[in-house]
């Protein structure tokens, strides 16, 4: 039997659990009158919600919200806005690809890391100059260019919404990059995904991911998609933490930074993340 809640409380559905960046996003900006309600993985995220509204009658039915990141199931708008998954349940997604995308910011990892420099465990020493951190930013996005055009390749090629989902990357998911980031290598290990893929699906083949992976690779290679930063929307930011942190010290902490980061970011920079708040007010 679902769980009913005073209908005057507004639900909030996000992914992971209650420890999750999510979570801590919503208790930064929900109201008293909200309750945060973690829902473990994005795909379980419409049902879980169905079944927890099947408890109300109509008339006394709470407002809702569910709250996720876009990853690679949609192109992101033109301007920074939350998107409205399709269907019924009222369900927004992140204008850029994840929560974390948001934190690759260098103005934000050298507030982090001065902040750390003082404590006795730090083992990085002074954080460089914020103009040193964006090139690496820059040098981090160039070289993730033709992995993360292979993933948005695999995410096109999902026939329907409700057809199986196709693993959008062969390693263990988002943060987690492949020995090589080089374009044949990704599409060799993609191509394998496809192979087993179009075992159960007709009309998924090699032929269409290449297509797909060459237009994104085409579009990720430009000089205006770094100089526009456009790599911020587009490119998954746990990947972008995990590539980037390479560069900025020996094992830095990214996970640390991105709990840190949660909490310390300024959200009125970010017009989705503002009209997230007024939803969850």
């Amino acid at each position: 039997m679902a769980t009913v809640t005073d209908p005057s409380i507004r639900l909030i559905f996000c992914e992971g659990q209650p420890d999750s960046l999510d979570s801590m996003l919503l208790n930064r900006i929900k109201s008293s009158n909200s309750q945060i309600n973690p829902v473990g993985g994005k795909f379980a995220m419409r049902a879980f919600i169905q079944g927890r509204m099947s408890g109300y009658s109509p008339d006394r039915c709470p407002d809702c919200v569910g709250f996720r990141d876009r990853d690679f199931d949609m192109d992101p708008p033109a301007t920074s806005q939350l998107i409205r998954f399709p269907g019924k349940t009222p369900i927004w997604l992140t204008y850029r690809a994840c929560l974390e995308s948001y934190f690759i910011d260098a103005d934000l990892l050298y507030e982090y890391w001065a902040q750390m420099a003082v404590g006795p465990k730090w083992q990085h020493g002074q954080p460089p100059e914020v103009a040193q951190i964006q090139k690496r930013i820059l040098q981090a996005a160039r070289e993730l260019a033709e992995y993360q055009a292979t993933r948005w390749a695999l995410a096109k090629l999902k026939p329907g919404p409700r057809w199986p989902e196709i693993e959008t990357t062969w390693t263990d998911g988002s943060g987690h990059l492949p020995n090589s980031l080089a374009f044949d290598d990704c599409l060799t290990q993609a191509n394998k995904l496809v192979s087993e893929f179009a075992v159960q699906v007709s009309g998924i083949t090699t032929e269409k991911l290449t297509k797909q992976a060459q237009e994104y690779r085409l579009r990720f290679v430009q000089d205006n998609f770094y100089t526009q930063q456009l790599f911020l929307i587009w490119f998954h930011g746990k990947d972008m933490l995990a590539r980037l942190s390479r560069y900025l010290s020996p094992s830095f902490p990214y996970r640390h930074y991105a709990e840190w980061a949660v909490n310390h970011m300024t959200l009125d920079r970010y017009p989705d993340l503002q009209l997230l708040g007024k939803m969850c007010a």
